[in-house]
């Protein structure tokens, strides 16, 4: 059934005129937007920019290397989970700890662990330049270290094989000059009667060894450095 001419439509045409005005209106819109864009693309870098920049924010200007025009991708990589190792509250707490020297129950430990001479002697000496002790200067704690006195003095008690070798620099790390001199030695070599019953006795050397030194006793070679060299 046809519609009557009472329906205000024509027979054969679709669509009102104020859609048709609609359509016409977006098309020709469509038509400016290709042919300003066409103008954009072809006119200068200059002019373009000028153009693009008024209507648009972040337009590179010319000359703008298209490596930097790029919008990079930033990845965010997760760190990687704690590795789990076996290390306990204890550890931490040695690991912070300055090293100590070994504790000795008994001096026969203490003894033990130092070095000794052939004879069985504790070799202080040694046991400085081992790092096993570390004497202070003095009692004082403001006590100055005294400077080491490399100067060997050479003793001929007139028996072949008996001479003596006295090591400065071995006493002087423990010594200052005047704990010896010129209460117990004299300045000058050869000015003291020197014996070894007065050193059994306690005189000369006598003062430190047996006492807080070897023994002269089982340390003959320590002294008398010619004593077994054949």
């Amino acid at each position: 059934m046809r519609p009557s001419a009472s329906d205000g439509r024509s027979p054969g045409r679709r669509g009102s005129p104020s859609r048709r005005g609609s359509v016409a209106v977006a098309f020709l819109g469509i038509c400016l937007c290709g042919l300003g864009a066409t103008w954009i693309v072809g006119c200068a870098p200059e002019t373009r920019y000028r153009v693009l920049s008024t209507v648009f924010d972040g337009v590179p200007p010319p000359g703008t290397p298209k490596l930097d025009r790029r919008r990079r991708r930033v990845v965010r990589e997760e760190p990687p989970p704690p590795v789990e190792e076996d290390v306990t509250a204890e550890d931490l707490a040695l690991a912070v700890q300055e090293p100590r020297a070994p504790r000795y129950e008994t001096y026969a430990a203490l003894y033990a662990a130092l070095p000794q001479d052939v004879m069985r002697n504790i070799d202080w000496v040694a046991a400085a330049e081992q790092g096993a002790i570390v004497p202070l200067p003095g009692p004082d704690p403001e006590s100055l270290e005294s400077p080491i006195l490399d100067h060997d003095v050479h003793l001929d008690p007139g028996i072949p094989g008996f001479e003596v070798v006295f090591p400065h620099a071995a006493h002087t790390y423990w010594l200052r000059c005047d704990n010896c001199h010129p209460a117990i030695f004299a300045m000058r070599a050869g000015a003291d009667p020197i014996s070894m019953e007065k050193i059994f006795e306690g005189e000369y050397c006598g003062k430190c060894h047996g006492k807080v030194a070897f023994p002269p006793q089982t340390g003959c070679q320590r002294c008398h450095v010619n004593l077994g060299r054949g």
